[in-house]
């Protein structure tokens, strides 16, 4: 079985799992805020007059590549087209709760982001695009938002490999995310590095994008050839890796030590003086080590 097949499988089957999740468009109820009174404590996406994207809950878009209309939640599609998924980020707490004098509960630890769509549609179908935010130090621990997408005609859909990456002010942003992006678990997301790692305060917000590619049903092989298909094949479907597995040492060790990365990739807990702050701790690690 091909990395393909796997993978159209393996979306098949996170689509399944996420649609029954996400009964409501948004979901779960949660208390919300505003950009003048945000949160005292680490959440994800409950602001509902945020001036970039409106109410945060409905953070899943959908655009057609070209098209020349904005992301919206719910398109039409037909064969042979891109089309760009949109997912937004935002830990809602106030910049304050970011310090030890708070015990760091403005921040979001552990935070990973799963998504799904259908891999077909007959005519006349909708489907829905799902995306869930997790962390496991935010109330609530997981959102969730959808698009709808309706099948102008008989489509079959797939992910562009090597589509997914993120955007953000942080030394993170236009990385690839691997395609654990779709599996129940989800894939890490964060500011300079995919630790999982959200800081409190709209400058530590960002976004996702991913394509995915529609066909006719029984186009897919030819499809094969595509360089935009096939393009970073093996990085895209490699799982995380060592940087995986580093990222795991790194948040295992802040789940010990109740303080947010005292590691050589750190980010300053606080909107102003960033950049003083990491030369500062840069400096000292670079003489830890000899």
């Amino acid at each position: 079985m091909s990395k393909r097949t796997i993978l159209g499988v393996f979306v098949t089957m996170l689509y399944i799992f996420l649609s029954l999740q996400s009964v409501l468009a948004w979901g779960p109820e949660r208390p919300t805020y505003t950009m003048a009174n945000p949160a005292d404590h680490a959440t994800f996406n409950s602001i509902t007059d945020n001036a970039a994207v409106g109410d945060e809950r409905d953070f899943v878009r959908i655009a057609e590549v070209g098209g020349g209309k904005p992301y919206s939640n719910s398109v039409e599609i037909e064969a042979g087209k891109d089309y760009e998924v949109y997912i937004y980020y935002h830990n809602d707490a106030s910049e304050t709760y970011n310090t030890k004098e708070h015990n760091y509960k403005g921040v979001a630890r552990d935070t990973r982001l799963s998504s799904g769509f259908p891999t077909e549609l007959k005519a006349g179908e909708t489907g829905d695009v799902v995306g869930i935010i997790s962390s496991s130090t935010t109330s609530p621990e997981k959102v969730w938002d959808e698009a709808k997408i309706t099948a102008k005609e008989d489509v079959t859909l797939h992910y562009v490999l090597a589509s997914a990456k993120i955007s953000n002010d942080w030394g993170a942003s236009g990385r690839g995310l691997s395609t654990n992006l779709f599996s129940q678990k989800g894939t890490f997301i964060g500011l300079n590095e995919l630790d999982g790692m959200i800081f409190g305060c709209d400058e530590y917000s960002g976004f996702i994008t991913y394509k995915i590619r529609t066909l006719k049903p029984g186009e897919f092989e030819a499809q094969q050839a595509s360089e935009v298909v096939t393009s970073n094949e093996k990085n895209s479907d490699d799982e995380e890796g060592i940087s995986e597995e580093t990222v795991s040492e790194d948040t295992e060790t802040d789940k010990q030590t109740g303080n947010p990365k005292k590691s050589t990739r750190p980010v300053i807990l606080v909107c102003a003086g960033v950049a003083a702050g990491m030369i500062v701790i840069k400096v000292i690690n670079a003489k830890r080590k000899k």
